[in-house]
């Protein structure tokens, strides 16, 4: 079982300019948002904090059941779920396993960060691309799914592991870490990737509007 959630931030005010959407989140929650500087990024963290709650409540939690690992994954007893935000979307997934993932925007892809971090088969995979930006971003949500379904995070290194591009799709090369299936899309200009220890397939209708 695996359910996508989504959110357009564009749908959300800035909470600064009507805090009564801080209402929807709770006190912790409250105090990171009104922290970013940018209306956006109110917003996207606004949108993190009401879709993990709206997957709590609909699994019979309240936020009082909600931790976070070392790493800073939000984790609750027998829920796997994962939070992730870039541009106008945040997006979400709740999974009955492990389960990690990322969503970026295909713009002004940093290509240098492949060159100094990533494995060699992916520089080359990249290099061979005909569109190298997105070539990279696909790399990196899947990248990025991976880190986060070990929760590990960004405290396991990039270059640790490989993703590699099959006919059937992308697959987890040398790694020494936990086994990992992948699934990837695109829609608009984001890509977003899913990774969990088990194979898998998305849901056919894809994502869940949550406002």
């Amino acid at each position: 079982m695996i359910k996508l959630y989504r959110i357009n931030i564009n749908t959300l005010e800035d909470p600064l300019q009507n805090e009564s959407l801080l209402e929807q989140v709770g006190p912790e929650r409250r105090k990171k948002v009104i922290r970013y500087l940018q209306p956006d990024d109110r917003k996207r963290s606004l949108g993190a904090g009401i879709m993990i709650r709206k997957i709590l409540n609909g699994n019979g939690l309240s936020e009082s059941s909600l931790k976070y690992s070392e790493n800073g994954k939000p984790v609750a007893d027998h829920l796997h779920f994962n939070i992730s935000h870039a541009g106008d979307y945040v997006v979400g997934v709740v999974s009955d396993d492990e389960v990690g993932c990322d969503i970026e925007r295909n713009v002004n892809a940093p290509l240098e960060i492949a060159e100094h971090y990533f494995h060699s088969t992916e520089r080359e995979y990249i290099e061979a691309a005909s569109d190298p930006g997105k070539a990279f971003f696909t790399l990196w949500t899947l990248k990025e799914s991976y880190m986060k379904m070990t929760g590990r995070g960004m405290s396991l290194p990039l270059d640790s592991f490989e993703i590699i591009r099959k006919d059937q799709g992308f697959v987890l090369g040398k790694s020494p870490k936990r086994p990992g299936f992948f699934r990837t899309m695109e829609f608009e200009d984001y890509i977003f990737s899913v990774c969990m220890e088990s194979d898998f397939s998305l849901p056919p209708k894809g994502f869940t509007e949550l406002l």
